[in-house]
């Protein structure tokens, strides 16, 4: 299954960058970075399934990594998501941790909070928050603001609509043995991630 999924995409994404080497018009650009991004959640889809799914853990469940180099990386990622928002995002890094686990399923879950948060702030409504403790990690986002009476993201609404991530982060966390919490109200939604 592993191969047969991403077969495909390597195919995709090999097309992509042959068509990035042509002369392409703006139009064609912003489809062409469509049709990478789509590819890249689409990788990042299969690799959270495929990590759920293995039945042997490869010694990987035992590494020892850092928290915030992982942080940056979903952020440089999930950044396109911001493009005409006038969203600040913040960085506040009270210790630098180190986590016991599978760096994989790491990034993955805070992929996922991180673009949860970027999806549903609304334009001009940062900052979003993401604060680094010893043995937690918070990602804060505003969804209303004052008299404005839209409701907070449901596990329903999250990862395109879909309703797969937040289910599949407490999964990955359960996995690993971390813990993972989402409170939410009218004006922000705030997930931890524990470790």
């Amino acid at each position: 299954a592993s191969h047969e999924l991403r077969t495909p995409i390597t195919v995709i994404t090999g097309a992509l960058e042959l068509l990035e080497q042509s002369d392409l018009s703006a139009s064609d650009v912003k489809v062409v970075d469509r049709v990478r991004r789509a590819t890249l959640d689409m990788k990042t889809t299969i690799e959270m399934f495929l990590c759920l799914a293995r039945e042997t853990d490869d010694g990987l469940y035992d590494e020892q990594f850092f928290v915030m180099p992982l942080v940056r990386q979903a952020i440089d990622q999930q950044r396109y998501l911001l493009n005409g928002k006038s969203i600040d995002v913040e960085i506040d890094a009270l210790a630098k941790p180190s986590v016991c686990g599978h760096p994989q399923a790491f990034l993955i879950a805070v992929n996922n909070l991180v673009r949860n948060a970027f999806e549903h702030t609304l334009a001009g409504q940062g900052p979003i928050t993401i604060l680094i403790k010893e043995h937690e990690l918070l990602v804060t986002n505003l969804v209303s603001s004052d008299g404005d009476e839209r409701h907070a993201p449901t596990e329903a609404s999250s990862f395109h609509g879909h309703g797969l991530g937040l289910g599949i982060v407490q999964r990955l966390c359960e996995r690993n043995g971390w813990s993972f919490s989402l409170r939410a109200d009218q004006a922000r939604v705030a997930a931890r991630l524990s470790w």
